[in-house]
């Protein structure tokens, strides 16, 4: 049993870019997108539209053999040809050579398309959290490879032999064992263990293995996992209400131990930026000891994500510890849970996050549904590390700025504010928004974002045999009244008018479609966005 300043749960616990293998080779053309980003094209060609004059198909054709370029014929039966540069010419150099040409009209690069980023695992369509939080327009900017970013979970331990979590485990776990405040309590806990199933639902939040085919996909794809264990096997037990048990708690002494082992391994090669998630707490105010440790991983550039707390009042600790990000819960309808804790803490620091069965990884290679701020603040973590693998100069400050400027407004009263954004003490900087988060991370301004809206087919691609219904999102910024989805084949021939987010891949006689690509668009009372889908059959 634990004493009364043992550190309890946070939770409640309820029932449950692809890497690809390219034949032809790719160059980058930099700084042709407006955020500065390079763009894909296939090296030594370009698409060139010619004159039909036939005075100047020979001159052409001599032009192109001197240098040792090629014209490869209509593109489709196009009016556009496909023309091989001379050896050794860039694209870039190669788009002003080819305008010269006898006859030419037009010419551009042959850009490289790849598959839209929505992971394969087979359970992503229930979860309705990355809808909320619009991940999938986040993984078009970032799924998280780019640079190492590791989350750290001080926890109850991760299940080593889940198979959505065994292979994003990296560095050595280690258990802190609560009963011991020598500030000398460290075990080397390899492969990690679970004292109860809380930490294994917390790390498939953050980051499970995606697009691997199998259970569930992770907020960020590409970010490693780091098990810090902090609970006793002996005072928990892996059933679901195991994890609640009286003794089932650990200290603040185990806690900043996982927080100073954490400090030497932060911006190392195997682990990258280290984002801790704490989905533990205490109703008390921040106590000194967990206040320095925690400042002492603020100080060393870790960025510090906790839950806010179960019980509906003031933000627990180590949540309300100055450094760190609180993060609330939500529920289906954008609104904050009512258990979610709220206060001055919220308004100052944190944002709110889905947390109402939050399908997950559990115990037993299995998968369920949780509910808690525990489930919440791993989204917001998982984010974080979406927003530092592709900006790796950012500082842990930065990184929790971008997510809090880039929130949903879900319109609670507020308290504070950061700039022009109105915070409350219930959702703080409002609902994260991983998209508007990665946008503003890449771009370094959501100025632009009215108007440029991207909707988000999932499951993509669509098997309608398989999946029976992929749900077409409408964004955020165009929710609105009078709802119209209509559904275009690649010919650009209305297949279907929708009257709801769902499709069966069926067009208005009720045939299903033949496979291949798809363009929606979406509009209503407050604007439009389009979006692609993939069907195949």
């Amino acid at each position: 049993m634990r004493s009364a300043s043992a550190v309890w749960w946070a939770c409640v616990v309820s029932a449950v870019l692809p890497s690809l293998s390219w034949a032809i080779r790719v160059e980058t053309l930099t700084g042709v997108l407006a955020d500065g980003r390079p763009v894909e094209v296939v090296a030594g060609q370009v698409l060139v539209r010619f004159s039909t004059a036939a005075a100047h198909a020979q001159a052409r054709a001599a032009a192109l053999e001197s240098r040792g370029g090629r014209d490869r014929g209509s593109v489709g039966g196009t009016d556009w040809a496909l023309v091989d540069l001379p050896p050794g010419m860039k694209v870039s150099e190669g788009l002003g050579w080819v305008k010269a040409l006898p006859g030419a009209l037009a010419a551009e690069p042959n850009h490289v398309m790849r598959p839209n980023r929505t992971p394969n695992d087979p359970i992503v369509s229930s979860q309705w959290a990355l809808r909320a939080v619009n991940a999938f327009g986040a993984w078009e900017y970032e799924t998280g490879g780019s640079s190492r970013v590791t989350v750290a979970v001080i926890d109850a331990g991760i299940d080593a032999v889940h198979p959505d979590l065994s292979g994003k485990l990296v560095g050595t776990s280690r258990f802190y064992d609560p009963d011991l405040g020598d500030g000398d309590q460290s075990g080397v806990n390899q492969p990690p263990t679970p004292a109860c199933n809380h930490a294994t639902r917390v790390a498939g939040v953050a980051g499970a293995s995606s697009d691997n085919g199998l259970g569930i996909a992770g907020m960020s794809w590409g970010a490693g996992l780091l098990s810090l264990k902090v609970f006793e096997d002996n005072d928990c037990d892996l059933t679901d209400s195991g994890c609640g048990l009286s003794g089932c708690a650990t200290s603040i002494a185990a806690v900043v131990a996982a927080l100073n082992y954490a400090r030497t391994l932060h911006n190392t090669a195997a682990i990258g930026k280290i984002v801790v998630n704490m989905s533990i707490g205490d109703a008390v105010t921040c106590p000194g000891a967990l206040q320095a440790g925690v400042t002492d991983a603020v100080n060393d550039g870790l960025l510090l994500v906790a839950s806010a707390g179960n019980d509906g009042s003031g933000v627990m600790s180590p949540a309300n510890c100055t450094g760190v990000m609180p993060v609330g819960a939500t529920d289906e309808n954008n609104a904050v849970a009512s258990f979610s804790s709220r206060g001055s803490a919220m308004a100052s620091y944190g944002l709110v996050a889905p947390g109402v069965i939050v399908v997950t990884s559990t115990l037993g290679d299995t998968y369920a549904g949780a509910t808690g701020t525990s489930f919440s603040a791993p989204m917001v973590s998982g984010a974080a590390a979406l927003v530092w693998s592709a900006r790796p100069e950012f500082t842990a400050e930065q990184v929790k700025q971008t997510l809090r400027l880039s929130a949903d407004n879900i319109g609670a009263m507020g308290l504070a504010s950061v700039g022009s954004r109105v915070m409350g003490d219930a959702s703080g900087a409002g609902r994260l928004n991983a998209f508007r988060a990665m946008r503003l991370a890449v771009r370094g301004t959501l100025a632009d974002f009215e108007g440029d809206a991207k909707a988000i087919a999932f499951p993509n691609p669509f098997r309608p045999g398989a999946d029976g219904q992929t749900t077409l999102t409408v964004p955020l910024e165009v929710q609105g009244s009078r709802l119209s989805i209509k559904v275009y084949d690649a010919a650009g021939r209305l297949v279907r008018e929708l009257s709801s987010t769902s499709w069966d891949g069926k067009n208005t006689a009720g045939a299903r479609v033949a496979s291949g690509v798809y363009t929606f668009f979406v509009s209503t009372d407050k604007g439009s966005a389009l979006g692609r889908l993939t069907v195949v059959r």
